[in-house]
């Protein structure tokens, strides 16, 4: 028996597949409604996709392309960033690319990215850059509304194109395991006035009145953070602040921060970059807190949650990095660059080396490193170089699980990768496991009502 299981120690990882993940587990959606579940297995010579469900279908089946709405994957997982930077590109026609930024010129941004390899886009075709500092995460979507738990009808919250969205007054929450000290970020939009709760390191996700919870209520620029909590058969409520945020009357989508410290009792709010508020818990340690994450909107007044991230936090916080107003801007001619301290050059972009920018000014040469960037504006509609791709039969647009889309001509389809061009890219070869939803048919406008987009 010794012998038989060394054997087969020697001999099972020399047949285990090449994969080193699971397929990809997918759920076809097709313009009648209809939903597949089972696994994608690319195309065949017809240029159909071939299905795998082995639960139920004796063999696999080939579909057309041409009723199918989209397709989701679950199980792939983006890697923990290596880099000091993502760098967040904004094509002309919406879709955004993120990657390390490798180089810089008047004809193409070059990014080099996990998913994709090398993609140099062209300048024309890349609207704006914006720099992210590459924490590490502890949570980063929303992927898949499975994850969530709602508060109230079923439907009350939708998820399309990374975005939940509230179509009546509801709870939806989510399980995050954070540390103690964290950042929690998020877009959010609203129509007319803003008014909904979010509650963080509550006990509870199937109500939107737990009994342990930092509970923060807005309306419109009104904002008060109250706690809740019980424990030793003992309970109690506390208005730890309150403010008046002048941002939330003036637009209709910020991006909110919170910088939480759980031990000291410390949570500050930026808004856009800018420090609007911060509170500070007299009593953290009272309280039997979880993890539960909660976006709780009402009736009549609809929201979009995006682009959530949860990631550790050292203690220090941010200098404010919101933009400054067209008359202090440094003079000269050039490209202009805002750094994440606020400040802003303006200069002739060089060569990018070991990740330091080298600009050239009126007055001097300075180099900077990349991940001190905060926002690069690549092409306006004004500019003799703005393009807009040409829309080809057969594009497809995918949705990246660490955020953003691709849209491109879909060439080749295998079970772990996409082949495709771009006006804005060229050719290239994508991982499947990045991509967390594909929509085919993306020009046919009678599927438009049918994929659920709001019209905000």
């Amino acid at each position: 028996m010794k012998l038989l299981t060394a054997l087969l120690a020697a001999v099972l990882p020399a047949l285990a597949p090449a994969r080193e993940q699971p397929p990809l587990v997918g759920t076809l959606k097709f313009a009648n409604n209809d939903r597949l579940s089972g696994f994608p297995a690319g195309f065949n010579a017809d240029g159909h996709l071939v299905w795998e469900a082995p639960s139920f279908l004796h063999e696999p089946i080939p579909i057309r392309i041409d009723k199918v709405l989209e397709l989701r994957l679950r199980g792939g997982q983006p890697p923990e960033p290596g880099a000091d930077h993502q760098a967040l590109v904004t094509l002309t026609n919406g879709d955004t690319i993120r990657g390390q930024l490798m180089a810089l010129d008047d004809t193409h941004v070059t990014l080099e990215t996990w998913y994709g390899g090398t993609l140099a886009i062209r300048r024309s075709m890349a609207a704006g850059l914006e720099v992210l500092r590459a924490d590490p995460v502890v949570y980063s979507g929303p992927l898949d509304l499975e994850e969530w738990v709602i508060d109230g009808e079923p439907d009350a919250w939708t998820l399309q194109g990374g975005r939940l969205s509230s179509v009546k007054g509801a709870g939806i929450a989510r399980r995050i395991d954070s540390p103690s000290r964290c950042r929690i970020g998020f877009d959010i939009a609203w129509r007319n006035s803003l008014r909904f709760r979010l509650l963080f390191f509550s006990d509870e996700g199937a109500t939107s009145q737990p009994d342990n919870c930092y509970d923060l209520v807005c309306q419109r620029r009104f904002v008060y953070l109250r706690k809740r909590w019980r424990e030793n058969g003992g309970g109690g409520s506390r208005i730890i602040g309150q403010s008046n945020i002048a941002e939330l009357t003036e637009k209709e989508k910020v991006r909110m921060e919170f910088y939480i410290d759980r031990k000291a009792g410390t949570i500050a709010l930026y808004i856009d970059g800018r420090k609007s508020h911060e509170w500070s818990d007299p009593d953290p340690g009272v309280g039997e807190f979880g993890n539960w994450l909660h976006f709780v909107s009402e009736d009549f007044y609809p929201l979009r949650i995006s682009r959530l991230r949860v990631s550790p936090w050292k203690g220090e916080l941010p200098e404010d990095t919101d933009s400054k107003p067209d008359e202090s801007l440094p003079d000269g001619k050039g490209q202009l660059i805002r750094l994440q301290n606020g400040d802003s050059v303006i200069g002739q972009i060089g060569a990018i080396t070991d990740g330091i920018l080298a600009i050239k000014t009126e007055h001097c040469d300075v180099k900077i490193p990349v991940k001190r960037m905060r926002s690069l504006l690549l092409t306006s509609r004004d500019s003799e170089l703005y393009e807009e791709p040409i829309r080809k039969k057969g594009d497809v647009r995918a949705w990246l699980r660490d955020g953003g889309r691709i849209t491109f001509r879909l060439d080749a389809f295998t079970k772990n990768s996409l082949k495709g061009y771009s006006q804005s890219f060229g050719n290239a070869e994508f991982d499947l496991d990045a991509f967390s939803r594909l929509e085919f048919n993306i020009y046919e406008e009678t599927f438009a009502p049918l994929r659920s987009e709001s019209t905000w």
